[in-house]
């Protein structure tokens, strides 16, 4: 809600500033600047939070370690002779885990002329917490399945900062609408991932809680945005956009679940998404 609340008085400001501007809303004069603020949504299209693996069998001490204190005994059936455990842990995508980011972005703009600008941005991303069943864990005796319980995840946030150059092109120039098309470059700095895996039905709901998962990573961003402006005054715009925007690698942390065979789940993090945006641009 504070960020909520933060763009649209940044973007209030922005349209008084407009008020004292002597220059015309639309592609920046050569020479000439604008600034701007937006808000919108980020909606993923591909990308995993993690990969999929089935471990070795893992000895029944090892799960029975995991265990609640106090939890009651395993039925004999799954500790008898021969039996071992295994994790069979299924792929999950961003749009599995977590709903769409909340986007902001701060812009200054500098008109080289020809329709063309350079710009840069400061950008804010933010998804809630997700939970999710991420795959099963089995009781096994060689080939056959004794027993077979849901695995769930819960990831923490996926927010980061980061900036961004590109180049836009305008086209209609001088219409009432004014159509554009741009493609930035940057790097972003996305938050530490932390998880908690619980297995109900064994009574694991303590030791994996609140466990690293990704670190502070750093990624590479870019991306390819068409929008269209509204003539609001001589002085302001109004600007819709989306496009396609990608996000790099997360860093992935094995300290908690790498004795579990897991080592290789958290080999992902790259997202591709399409952001929708509305941006209030005043030129000055």
């Amino acid at each position: 809600m504070k960020t909520i609340q933060l763009s649209l008085m940044a973007t209030s400001a922005l349209a008084a500033l407009s008020l004292a501007s002597v220059a015309q809303a639309g592609p920046v004069e050569a020479g000439r600047w604008a600034v701007s603020g937006s808000i919108g949504t980020e909606v993923p299209v591909s990308g995993d939070v993690h990969g999929g693996t089935t471990t070795g069998e893992i000895p029944l001490a090892a799960l029975a370690s995991l265990r609640d204190a106090g939890a009651p005994a395993l039925p004999s059936a799954l500790t008898a002779t021969g039996n071992a455990g295994q994790l069979r842990i299924q792929s999950r995508g961003f749009d599995d885990i977590y709903d769409n980011a909340t986007a902001l972005n701060l812009e200054a703009t500098y008109g080289i002329g020809g329709g063309r600008e350079v710009f840069g941005n400061f950008d804010y991303v933010k998804a809630d917490e997700g939970t999710t069943q991420v795959g099963t864990a089995a009781v096994v005796n060689g080939t056959n399945t004794v027993a077979e319980v849901a695995v769930y995840g819960r990831f923490g946030e996926y927010k980061g900062m980061g900036v961004s150059v590109g180049v836009r092109q305008w086209f209609n120039e001088g219409g009432t609408f004014e159509p554009y098309i741009a493609g930035r470059i940057g790097a972003s700095k996305i938050d530490e991932i932390r998880a908690t895996f619980t297995v109900p039905d064994l009574t694991i709901n303590q030791s994996l809680r609140d466990v690293p998962f990704y670190d502070d990573t750093t990624v590479l961003t870019a991306g390819f945005e068409a929008g269209v402006s509204y003539k609001m005054s001589e002085n302001v715009s109004l600007i819709a956009e989306t496009g396609l925007r990608y996000y790099g690698k997360l860093d992935g942390n094995d300290s908690a679940i790498g004795g579990l065979g897991l080592a290789s789940i958290n080999e992902e993090g790259s997202r591709l998404v399409v952001p929708v945006t509305l941006k209030l641009r005043a030129v000055f």
